[in-house]
């Protein structure tokens, strides 16, 4: 039960910044809710939720959250991120914490984890002359590399701009598709592999996967399936590709040819969400059967591990960047809920809970960042988790003392893949973000000294 107060949370005055500096328990949570003058608790609000949420499916029980991966950082509720389809959550792409793009109506816009800075990326609002979808551009995806940002849109349109262009070059708009059932329900980018050069990948609901030469602005390929394709992920070096859409299973395929040769029986239902780890072996699914499957490329015969939801559906998956620290996965639930799982031994996970629709997650490539887009109209905004470990995340493993004549000495000794490479190779990696002496810093709180 809530106390009459809940008729007037429409009224509430939303701060324009929450900081976890702030946080008062239920008098003042990650998003500025009062529980106390709601006469209930965060956990009471949260149960009852979870009693009051669908499945369509009963999948295993959901593993406990025992870990600790990332903590709250901060709020900044004056960001608006819109929902154009229920079904659809890629809606925000970080490429560090200075750039940060996300979907609000029928713009793209542009700001930094301060907040301070808000200004318009794509303004996509006029129509773009179709005499059959005469009104504005709706954004159902986003993505975005250090090179280009890509929206997707409801009628099969996309725009691109150049993120290394000067300042003020317009962005260039186009169609995907223009069949009348033609959503762009995703988008991603990867790097050619003859000239390396930045390629846009679209799924859409009329079956096809197209691929785009982001240089020229040229659709180089399409692959046509039996059912809607709703996400795709391309492997590090290019060759092949995970395919999931309006079916139960995942396709494997070669990603030039776009011929499937692994037909994955992953789900019950169809599948929204999927991610291909850094380390070219491991691959996540997520379907509306409430699972979370992931796979070894080395052998597709049986699962690496299966998990639960928490309470929906997830919609959006990320593995973890090289480089940045104990390799995880997010999971991305339709209301309310991320899930970070140990990408190690998946046998642990971490809840970050909160109150809204998840728009959308992106991770900074340096992986001390996860970005969620909260799309709640009252309590919603973008929502900043940071990285809370430090020692293990760089590879030096954990501490074990040993008796060397009468003296304690402390070892380190390896227990495993911490990252998705070894220690050694992450100076090499050209996807790794800082160096090495930045790594063994983190989670010091160097970036709060002042000399």
């Amino acid at each position: 039960m809530i106390g009459l107060e809940a008729s007037r949370v429409r009224d509430w005055k939303r701060p324009a910044e929450i900081t976890k500096d702030e946080l008062q328990g239920d008098r003042y949570d990650i998003q500025g809710i009062n529980w106390e003058e709601l006469d209930t608790t965060r956990e009471k609000a949260r149960a009852a939720r979870l009693r009051l949420s669908t499945r369509k499916a009963t999948p295993p029980p959901p593993l406990p959250s025992s870990e600790n991966y990332f903590r709250f950082r901060k709020m900044n509720t004056t960001h608006r991120i819109s929902v154009a389809h229920f079904q659809l959550r890629n809606l925000i792409a970080a490429i560090s914490r200075s750039d940060i793009f996300y979907a609000s109506k029928s713009k793209v816009m542009h700001t930094d984890a301060s907040g301070q800075m808000n200004k318009c990326a794509m303004e996509l609002t006029k129509p773009m002359g179709d005499s059959m979808h005469p009104s504005s551009f709706s954004i159902t995806t986003l993505t975005a590399s250090d090179e280009v940002l890509i929206a997707g849109g409801f009628y099969g349109e996309y725009a691109l701009t150049n993120l290394r262009s000067e300042v003020g070059e317009p962005h260039v708009q186009g169609y995907v598709t223009h069949e009348f059932n033609g959503i762009t329900n995703h988008a991603h980018t990867f790097d050619s592999r003859s000239s390396g050069l930045p390629q846009g990948v679209f799924c859409s609901n009329d079956h096809c996967l197209r691929i785009l030469d982001c240089t020229t602005n040229t659709f180089t390929h399409e692959f046509r399936y039996k059912q809607a394709i709703n996400c795709s992920a391309t492997s590090p070096n290019g060759r092949m590709r995970v395919i999931v859409g309006d079916f139960d299973k995942a396709l494997i395929t070669d990603a030039e040819t776009g011929r499937p040769f692994e037909h994955l029986p992953s789900h019950t239902d169809h599948v929204f969400a999927c991610a291909w780890a850094d380390d070219g072996i491991h691959v996540a699914t997520g379907s509306q059967d409430h699972k979370i499957v992931v796979w070894d490329a080395r052998r597709w015969d049986t699962p690496l591990a299966t998990f639960a939801s928490v309470m929906s559906c997830p919609r959006s998956l990320r593995f973890s960047p090289v480089g940045g620290g104990r390799r995880v996965l997010f999971a991305a639930e339709a209301e309310d809920i991320v899930s970070v799982f140990d990408a190690y031994d998946f046998d642990k996970r971490q809840v970050l809970d909160f109150y809204g629709a998840t728009a959308g997650i992106s991770v900074t490539p340096d992986g001390q960042s996860l970005f969620v887009a909260n799309g709640d109209g009252k309590f919603g905004g973008l929502m900043e988790f940071e990285r809370c470990q430090f020692a293990e995340p760089w590879g030096l493993g954990e501490p074990r003392r040993s008796w060397k004549g009468h003296r304690i000495r402390e070892e380190r000794f390896p227990r495993g893949a911490w990252e998705w490479m070894a220690t050694e190779d992450l100076d090499d990696d050209p996807r790794v973000v800082g160096s090495r002496k930045a790594r063994e810093r983190r989670g010091l709180g160097l970036e709060k000294l002042y000399v």
